[in-house]
């Protein structure tokens, strides 16, 4: 669903004066680039940001307490809890579980999508279980990347969504309601490891063209626009590739999955007035930009649901073969999701 700020954009774009191309101080604004997607974003149901991956442990401290021996949440691990632990759920998380088990308080409904929604979820989806760290958390509408805040990368287990690059690693738990561990691994986040993703949680929108359906295999630089088989941008259809690649797909799972995926394009006039000009590089660590949503993809249903097969756990599909039999593997290293643009 196209949003109010898409209009904004198209606007923006065909009034904007031409005769600034004989400036050259300001001839960048009329860069198409400034126009066009750049970047796309992950959500969920509001409440669901204090609940599954996001829950604090009541064994543990905060802040780096003397008397706790520990320096964060959760001793620094990142675990989530399996309300639904049956023998063919063992070592994947089924967000239902903690919907049902939290259902008398738990409004786990994901905000149904209007024209004029500026956010993913406009309800507040700050972590409020972690209000008494040092830092406050972040109120984004949206996953945050916690993990490159410099004020919040120590409880990024917490808040979420997405893993550190591989060379710092991290660990994961599953546990069943008695706290008993079902299984656990090392967590390496893909987005963070290719610098594409900004503490804000938006994952820049990759430059690579000249993409079709056949060939989505380029991720390094995030989500990739292709176009449909037949088809060209300029018949009026595109479609955007998003692709949670391993550690991220699981992250996202284990926070409580995926409901909503937002498209941002840049906020010119807001970056104009700060005195931000063209053209805009992209720094993930000290990232300037700011952003419009000018679509949104909404699922009641989680984008996330995943299932064990044959001992192989977790996001699944494609072929491959192992000991036990064939089981199913995606082609690019995580769900695929094709959001199609149609602009006739």
């Amino acid at each position: 669903m196209f949003t109010k700020e898409f209009g904004e954009i198209i606007v923006d774009a065909l009034t904007v004066n031409p005769a600034l191309k004989e400036l050259p101080s300001v001839s960048a604004i009329l860069d198409t680039s400034n126009y066009t997607f750049n970047a796309i974003t992950y959500g969920k149901d509001a409440e669901g940001f204090n609940l599954h991956g996001h829950t604090v442990s009541s064994t543990q401290y905060v802040d780096g307490d003397s008397a706790s021996g520990v320096s964060g949440y959760n001793n620094g691990d990142f675990f989530t809890v399996n309300y639904l632990n049956t023998a063919s759920f063992v070592s994947s998380y089924e967000v239902s579980g903690t919907q049902l088990q939290f259902s008398s308080t738990y409004n786990s409904v994901p905000a149904y999508p209007s024209v004029e929604h500026t956010r993913l979820e406009s309800e507040s989806t700050q972590t409020t279980a972690a209000l008494s760290y040092s830092a406050t958390p972040p109120d984004l509408g949206h996953y945050p990347n916690a993990w490159l805040d410099s004020d919040l990368s120590s409880i990024w287990n917490i808040l979420g969504g997405f893993a550190p690059p591989s060379s710092v690693g991290a660990i994961y738990q599953l546990l069943d309601s008695e706290g008993t561990q079902i299984t656990s691994g090392v967590l390496s986040g893909i987005y963070n490891q290719n610098g594409v993703i900004d503490k804000d949680g938006y994952i820049k929108i990759s430059q690579v063209s000249g993409l079709g359906t056949s060939l989505l295999a380029e991720l390094s630089g995030g989500p990739v626009v292709f176009s449909a088989a037949g088809l060209s941008p300029g018949q009026g259809v595109t479609n955007i590739a998003v692709v949670p690649q391993y550690s991220d797909s699981v992250t996202l799972a284990l926070f409580g999955g995926v409901n909503h995926i937002g498209v941002h394009c840049l906020d010119l006039k807001s970056m104009l007035a700060l005195g931000i000009t063209p053209p805009f590089s992209w720094d993930a660590l000290n990232n300037n930009r700011k952003y419009k949503m000018v679509a949104k993809v909404t699922m009641l249903d989680n984008l996330m649901k995943h299932y064990d097969f044959n001992r192989g756990a977790g996001v699944l599909a494609g072929l491959s073969y192992l000991n036990t039999g064939w089981f199913t593997v995606y082609a690019n290293d995580g769900p695929t999701f094709i959001l199609k643009f149609n602009f006739l």
